[in-house]
């Protein structure tokens, strides 16, 4: 099993719409994937056609539910976990009460999904876009691997040397136009400077945006898109990546 949290550098990179694409794309080359929501817009269930009103979710889940509580299948081998759907301050309470439990258990999992990494998937993929530190710590200290998402522009560039990003940490490039100058002068920055670049480039694709619209992942929604067919990629070297063992 391997697991992967996904992160844009700042808000608003993609990577929601990564992680669900990405799930879909390597539930298709016959892997057992499950997608962990721990952004709280709680937005990537809606990837998987779960109704806006439906409030459901782990991070709800009472302390002592079974830790396969609110897991929902997708697909033959796709299931997806949401946070839940709560205010903010209800939100600081559930995730205060969370690391108060961790910190009394010798276990780094939390209790509500410890069952779950031990079941037989052979990827978590963990959506861990957003601000909220305490989640993303979490999530950044599940993962056997840190994706870090990043857009072709100036402030990603900045944020990229000044921010301390995990030692697992590798680089996906998102949202690229190969009609932008200053993207193209960016990406050539990066391919030469940027250690652990993954070299798949995700472009800019309107089958993405309307795939979230349609609520269901791109390969489901337009599956010969540019972008469907990227992320197939992206699975690919993902599966290679993990039966390499460089991780």
């Amino acid at each position: 099993m391997t697991t992967i949290a996904i992160q844009g550098i700042r808000g608003g990179c993609g990577a929601t719409s990564v992680t669900a694409s990405l799930s879909w794309s390597l539930a298709n080359l016959g892997q057992s994937v499950l997608v962990i929501d721990f952004s709280p817009a709680n937005l990537l269930r809606l990837y998987f056609d779960m109704p806006y009103s439906d409030k459901r979710g782990w991070i709800i889940n009472n302390i002592q539910s079974d830790s396969h509580n609110g897991v929902i299948n997708y697909s033959e081998r796709l299931d997806y976990l949401p946070l839940g759907l709560l205010d903010e301050k209800m939100l600081s309470m559930r995730v205060s009460q969370l690391l108060s439990q961790m910190s009394e258990r010798t276990s780094k999992y939390p209790q509500q999904l410890e069952g779950l990494f031990f079941e037989q998937y052979q990827w978590i993929l963990i959506d861990a876009s957003g601000l909220y530190s305490p989640l993303v710590k979490l999530a950044q200290s599940l993962a056997d691997i840190h994706l870090c998402v990043l857009n072709p522009d100036v402030a990603c560039d900045v944020l990229l040397q000044q921010q301390e990003l995990p030692n697992n940490s590798y680089f996906l490039l998102n949202r690229f136009s190969p009609t932008s100058l200053i993207q193209q002068d960016i990406n050539h920055i990066w391919q030469r400077k940027v250690t652990n670049l993954i070299p798949i480039v995700l472009h800019a694709d309107e089958a993405l945006p309307e795939s979230f619209a349609a609520k269901k992942p791109v390969g489901l929604y337009q599956p010969e898109s540019l972008i469907a067919q990227e992320f197939n990629t992206l699975a690919q070297w993902c599966a290679s990546f993990e039966h390499q063992g460089t991780h």
